[in-house]
């Protein structure tokens, strides 16, 4: 009996031992979801049906995964899984075969408002000449660095002498500032209002006041200040403002090394003369005298740069080691100068031919004058044709790319050196598609580009600093690295995967173990001697910062002026399966609480105003004397109608917002109404 009992626990033993574990996992958007937008979450190494099971331990929706795709950049099968239908707000946990793979599931609305604020309240903390307060900065405050003006004329200018210069943002881990980096990240951030100007009036996040300016353009005009005091008398801009030298890894106030005004370039000038151009309209509501002043210097750059077309930046003088941004071509950069012109000013002398189907950036800026080409028809007529094709024959095919592997825009060849910055870049073009034709595949898949950088990622972490379950935690990003705060400074998008090793060798030359481990996707190490993947920089989180702020704006019910009808959304937090009171919208586009905007409240600039009722009486529980308000900015670039609704006639009813099947309607009696008060059948 001995024996039998001995040998019966040997085999247990042994078949518990050989047992394989259950090791599929789930890769999502650590930050969240929206209850009434697509959804999509990756898994590997799972079979069966996907349960979520909300906080009293019910299952709540169960989902068959779509059959397995490869893919080439992790080296992984990976099944996507669908789970739009669940809309009702809350933390969920996921379950495969009643094995638990995550507990952090949110749906909630208003789902990327804080990354907004932060990825654009990083740039406050990249500020040079003045100290980051505690009541702004909190316990990153800092005392100010580099407060001296005066830099020296490098030779490679072709002058002598001193200049004056402060202010602008430190552009990435180190303290240089560089007039082409500046030019694409200040662009971007420009354009981000000019879409969405109604909708960043209001938006707060915690910075230095700037008279009367929107937090948005205050942070901007900051660095266009610096911007401006490099641009020498003859019209041309000196290409950067460093020391000789990458600093040591010391705060802001520590680096006392000389600074030089180095080099004289054509592109950096066409950039700065687009940028000042695009910032002449955008201000003029709030400051004639200063835009004027960015219109005045626009021209003085581009004639500057057409009179001195070959002025090229090809690398560094001998004695200077800082960031090159070396360009050997700068007629993409002079097609965007011209273009901004045109815009602005209407001078058709300005107008300029080209367009590109690539994603722009720092060193081929052509895409960013496809997307003004193709948002202005008016201006440019068939070069604004030729301009949308681009834009959505590449759409086309990032949106392919997405229904396969994880989901994601990328492909293999995508990660190079700030792959995220690339994977953002992408869905900005997607979003200008969806601009362009209310195309839901373009919005679907740009949203899919923020899964992938909050989570839903072969590495299964958020890359933004201070969001997420799993975030970077040691940047290369000297001031993190030096103020002797453990967290780093939130809202940072650190550079991302890419297999080039750069920065792999020995310790003794702060560089890093090799973490590349074949995969391109994974090719990362969250480490601050990794400058090649770890590292920050002001043209990777401007993208970031656009890509969340738009999709936040679209979903409070704005658009762009040039936008197809039915582009925005409303973010109303209702399903099928959960209801919430139509007094109890939790998303309103920065108006009073006493307003609601409908799904259908944000039209284009051609809409005709006929296709809202001219009054909300027939629909149910809202009264006749409830009235239609209409924001309009024409010049700015948004127009947004609000209903406003009595909402003791609303309660007195009990009427429901419901969303299905990505539609809005209103529920009464059993019975369904679309939101002009017609029964849907």
């Amino acid at each position: 009996m001995f024996v039998n009992n001995h040998a019966l626990k040997s085999v247990a033993l042994a078949a518990l031992v050989a047992a394989p574990a259950f090791a599929a996992t789930a890769f999502i958007n650590q930050i969240g979801y929206r209850p009434g937008d697509f959804k999509e979450l990756a898994l590997v190494d799972a079979n069966g049906s996907v349960d979520f099971v909300n906080a009293a331990g019910e299952v709540v929706l169960s989902v068959t995964p779509k059959a397995a795709s490869y893919w080439d950049a992790s080296g992984q099968n990976v099944q996507l899984v669908d789970f739009s239908k669940l809309a009702e707000a809350g933390k969920y946990s996921i379950k495969v075969n009643g094995n638990v793979l995550r507990s952090d599931l949110v749906v909630k609305s208003q789902t990327y408002e804080d990354i907004v604020k932060a990825s654009i309240k990083w740039f406050y903390y990249q500020r040079a000449s003045m100290a980051l307060e505690s009541q702004y900065a909190g316990k990153w405050a800092r005392a100010a660095g580099h407060t001296n003006p005066t830099a020296e004329l490098h030779n490679s200018t072709g002058a002598s002498g001193t200049i004056n210069s402060s202010k602008g943002w430190y552009d990435a881990g180190d303290y240089g500032r560089y007039i082409v980096n500046s030019g694409i990240t200040t662009y971007t951030l420009l354009s981000l209002y000019e879409h969405f100007p109604q909708y960043f009036k209001t938006l707060k996040w915690n910075i230095p006041a700037e008279g009367s300016l929107p937090d948005l353009l205050a942070e901007i005009k900051y660095n266009l200040d610096w911007m401006l005091t490099m641009q020498a008398s003859d019209g041309g801009v000196y290409h950067k403002l460093t020391s000789l030298g990458f600093p040591g890894d010391v705060m802001p106030a520590a680096d006392n090394s000389k600074l030089y005004a180095i080099g004289k370039s054509t592109a950096g000038t066409f950039d700065f003369a687009a940028v000042m151009a695009m910032a002449s309209r955008i201000y003029k509501p709030f400051d004639a005298t200063y835009a004027s002043k960015c219109l005045e210097a626009a021209k003085k750059a581009y004639a500057w740069g057409q009179q001195n077309p070959s002025r090229n930046y090809l690398a560094n003088p001998s004695d200077v080691s800082t960031g090159a941004y070396e360009n050997d071509n700068p007629n993409d950069e002079k097609v965007l100068a011209g273009t901004e012109l045109f815009i602005t000013t209407g001078d058709a002398s300005y107008k300029q031919s080209g367009s590109s189907e690539y994603v722009s950036y720092w060193g081929d800026v052509m895409g960013l004058a496809t997307y003004e080409k193709a948002t202005h028809q008016a201006q440019f007529g068939g070069d604004a044709n030729e301009a949308k094709q681009k834009i959505l024959g590449t759409a086309d095919n990032f949106a392919n790319r997405a229904e396969k592997g994880f989901g994601v825009v990328m492909a293999k060849d995508d990660f190079v050196w700030g792959s995220n910055a690339v994977a953002s870049n992408q869905g900005v073009w997607l979003l200008h598609a969806y601009y362009l034709t209310g195309e839901q595949k373009y919005y679907k898949a740009a949203v899919k580009v923020l899964d992938y950088l909050l989570g839903k990622n072969p590495l299964d972490m958020s890359f933004v600093t201070g969001y997420g379950t799993k975030s970077p935690k040691m940047p290369h990003h000297r001031p993190s690295t030096s103020d002797n705060v453990e967290e780093p400074i939130p809202g940072m998008l650190v550079g991302g995967p890419q297999p080039g090793g750069e920065d792999v060798g020995s310790a003794a030359e702060w560089k890093c173990a090799d973490y590349r481990k074949g995969q391109a996707a994974t090719a990362y190490t969250d480490q601050r001697c990794s400058y090649a993947t770890n590292e920050v920089a002001i043209n990777w989180n401007a993208p970031l910062a656009y890509l969340a702020g738009a999709i936040e704006a679209i979903n409070a019910g704005y658009a762009p002026e040039f936008a197809a009808a039915g582009v925005a959304k409303q973010d109303v937090p209702a399903s099928s399966s959960s209801e919430a009171p139509a007094s109890s919208s939790s998303s309103v586009p920065q108006s009073s609480s006493s307003e609601v905007a409908s799904s259908s409240s944000a039209i284009s600039g051609n809409s005709s105003s006929s296709e809202m009722p001219a009054s909300s009486s027939s629909i149910p529980g809202v009264s006749s004397s409830s009235s239609a308000n209409v924001e309009s900015s024409s010049s700015q670039g948004t127009i947004a109608i609000h209903a406003t609704v009595d909402y003791k006639a609303v309660r007195s009813t009990q009427p429901r917002l419901r969303f299905d099947d990505q539609k809005l309607f209103i529920e009464k009696n059993g019975k369904r109404f679309d939101l002009k008060g017609h029964r849907i059948k």
